[in-house]
């Protein structure tokens, strides 16, 4: 049922994201998109998440969106990535009041490309997780005005696991973090950060080759 592997898988982050480049898939409202068009003229923020159901990625989206006039006001672009369908994706962003592009992969063929992984059991009902799922649901409901996160139905493949990549214009791989567990997400203010500190080198190569 939740589709887990029995032996334990290593992550294996890419450096360039320009094989991917080509690789169309659909956002929320079932228009096509073209990957490398997502970060083809500043750096993008490519999240990906488990499935629609899990409490871990309802807490990340949530605490992104929040960010997200900072990520766009810093010059970068921030999507989210999941599989299933458009409509599953345009649920996910009603639900949570999420105000990003979603979008989908319902063959998991990027997740697999940017060498996220597929989860053992325990890596996915762990007491680590059970722990980390009940602060999150916690949390949510102690912060006023929030949107109130918990876990939900699995909607798609449980057992894939997500992560977070920033890719710079020419397509390398500037930050990339790819989850070990269920559990395991990068602070949104982190990615933030990450995302940042890659548009202020990105802006320092082109002056000095303007120069």
């Amino acid at each position: 049922m939740l589709d887990t592997v029995k032996e334990q898988q290593r992550t294996n982050p890419p450096t360039d994201a320009r094989a991917l480049e080509d690789v169309v898939l659909q956002d929320h409202e079932g228009r096509p998109i073209r990957l490398g068009d997502v970060w083809g003229d500043r750096p993008a923020v490519l999240v990906f998440i488990r499935h629609y159901g899990c409490v871990f990625c309802r807490d990340q989206a949530v605490k992104l969106h929040r960010l997200r006039d900072d990520f766009e006001s810093s010059g970068v672009r921030l999507v989210i990535i999941g599989h299933g369908t458009p409509a599953m994706a345009a649920s996910f962003r009603r639900s949570q009041g999420v105000d990003i592009p979603v979008l989908v992969d319902p063959d998991r063929r990027v997740y697999e490309a940017v060498g996220a992984k597929l989860a053992t059991l325990p890596e996915l009902i762990g007491p680590r997780q059970i722990l980390a799922g009940l602060r999150a649901a916690i949390g949510s409901r102690l912060r006023q005005g929030d949107i109130v996160v918990h876990q939900g139905r699995i909607i798609g493949n449980a057992a894939q696991l997500g992560g977070v990549l920033v890719v710079t214009p020419d397509g390398a791989v500037r930050y990339s973090h790819l989850a070990e567990d269920a559990s395991d997400y990068p602070p949104a203010r982190e990615v933030l950060a990450a995302a940042r500190a890659v548009q202020a080198s990105s802006k320092k190569s082109r002056t000095a080759s303007t120069a």
